[in-house]
């Protein structure tokens, strides 16, 4: 899947769950390194997210910061689930 093809509708998303400014754009730039990241990632969902993690922390990124983007991303990726079924 295109990263820009899940990051728009979630960006949106977002806009309507989280009020401070600034935290949303972090979620974004995140959530879009990730998406990015993952597209040439081999294996399986949490072993990527582990190594993303891994890679991110050694270069200086906060733990908490990439915890609290990917828990937001989960959020929206179950609510878009729970969606499509309907």
């Amino acid at each position: 899947m295109e990263p820009s093809s899940t990051l728009a509708p979630f960006i949106a998303w977002l806009a309507t769950r989280e009020d401070d400014e600034q935290v949303r754009r972090r979620h974004r730039m995140l959530v879009e390194h990730y998406l990015v990241w993952c597209s040439t990632e081999r294996g399986s969902l949490p072993d990527r997210r582990a190594r993303f993690l891994t890679e991110h922390t050694r270069n200086g990124g906060r733990a908490d910061h990439l915890e609290a983007a990917l828990a937001r991303f989960d959020e929206f990726c179950a609510m878009l689930s729970a969606t499509a079924d309907r």
